[in-house]
């Protein structure tokens, strides 16, 4: 161990934290639960439910925040506002100005942390991690500077990824707006002027079809066994992220849905690549190339909320091909197809492009993180 480092137990250096708010000082934009915390410490959404009684946890900016429902999910979050959480997500504070937040929350993203977690839960179908056992934890702590540097060096990396996501939120904006005005308000280039038919409601040379009659789908082969964090391609499954695995079904372009999540929120891709796939992500094809991919992933994007209501299931809602073939598609004319696709194309390749720079950035980061906290690197 370097000089003037020194190995303490967590609760030496962080306490939980005990205060409470009342119910109506949150909302969907400050509450935390274990549901809206993404795995493998991917940050947070806003919440579809808000207490309306009691009393909530209540967090401050720079309070680090864990998930303690199956602590191999890795949801953990570094609080960048102040709000409420519920009963089943940790909140950790350190105790003086002697220790960094940032390089807590860094040291506690590692594996060893949730491994730890892991081996003191109790409850085997839903185990939750155990505090006394948590606090417990050992952390290899260096001098407040480094701490300082170290959290510097490596919230640069999220720094950017955090930049890039917000680009891809504007780009998902842009073309799902786009879809909107063309396809719901039927806004679309020449509509002042268009002839529409009296019985279907939709422009001449327009058509409503059922998903069946010019998509195709096909399920993948492979279940969780098949992730590997050195896999070689992207392996797409019923969650919100992207895994890795080292074998591919899929050579080209498709859209992604996932068929079953226990909240109703259904994942949606759209891949460009060498992938494969969960036994119950359903890819996605057109019958026909008049029909661009770009053009039916925004569909599925606004008939996501349908399918969350439409689907069936008590604990685990599921998306099944009978509820899909009964779903129809409104299929414009080939001439507004091939300009919807030329500008939100660019958009969704902007989009895999800077996605596939954010994985790059959090590979070299985790790379970093343990030679960091481990005292390899001098900083």
């Amino acid at each position: 161990m370097r000089e003037g480092w020194k190995e303490v137990e967590l609760g030496d250096i962080a306490y939980y934290v005990k205060d409470k708010s009342t119910f109506d000082e949150v909302n969907e934009r400050n509450y935390i639960s274990a549901d809206n915390m993404n795995v493998d410490i991917g940050g947070i959404n806003f919440s579809d439910y808000v207490p309306t009684k009691g009393n909530v946890s209540k967090f401050l900016s720079e309070d680090v925040l864990i998930s303690n429902i199956r602590p191999y999910f890795k949801k953990m979050w570094f609080a960048t506002f102040e709000g409420g959480c519920s009963n089943d997500v940790f909140v950790l504070r350190v105790k003086n100005r002697d220790f960094n937040s940032k390089f807590l929350f860094y040291h506690l993203s590692q594996q060893p942390f949730f491994d730890f977690m892991m081996a003191g839960a109790n409850g085997t179908k839903m185990p939750r991690g155990n505090k006394n056992s948590i606090i417990k934890f050992k952390i290899n702590l260096p001098p407040l500077p480094t701490q300082q540097k170290i959290a510097t060096i490596l919230s640069a990396y999220d720094d950017l990824i955090e930049n890039n996501l917000k680009r891809i939120k504007l780009l998902e904006e842009t073309a799902q707006q786009t879809y909107e005005e063309w396809f719901m308000r039927m806004r679309f280039p020449g509509y002042d002027t268009a002839v529409f038919d009296e019985e279907t409601g939709l422009p001449e040379g327009w058509g409503r079809k059922y998903f069946k009659e010019v998509l195709n789908f096909k399920t993948g082969k492979l279940d969780s066994n098949a992730l590997s964090e050195n896999g070689k391609y992207d392996f797409y499954t019923c969650a919100k992220e992207v895994y890795k695995t080292n074998t591919y079904c899929f050579d080209g372009e498709a859209v992604l849905l996932g068929g079953n999540n226990a909240t109703g929120d259904f994942a949606l891709f759209y891949a460009k690549s060498k992938f494969d796939a969960y036994q119950r992500t359903y890819i996605v094809t057109a019958k026909t190339d008049d029909l661009s991919l770009t053009y039916v992933f925004q569909v599925f994007a606004t008939y996501l909320s349908h399918f969350k209501i439409v689907s069936s299931g008590a604990s685990t809602k599921f998306l099944t091909m009978r509820i899909l073939d009964k779903t129809k598609i409104t299929v414009p004319s080939n001439i507004i197809l091939r300009e919807f696709n030329a500008l939100v194309e660019p958009c969704h390749s902007e989009i895999l492009n800077l996605e596939q720079q954010n994985q790059r950035l959090r590979e070299a980061r985790d790379i970093l993180l343990p030679r960091l906290m481990m005292g390899m690197i001098e900083v």
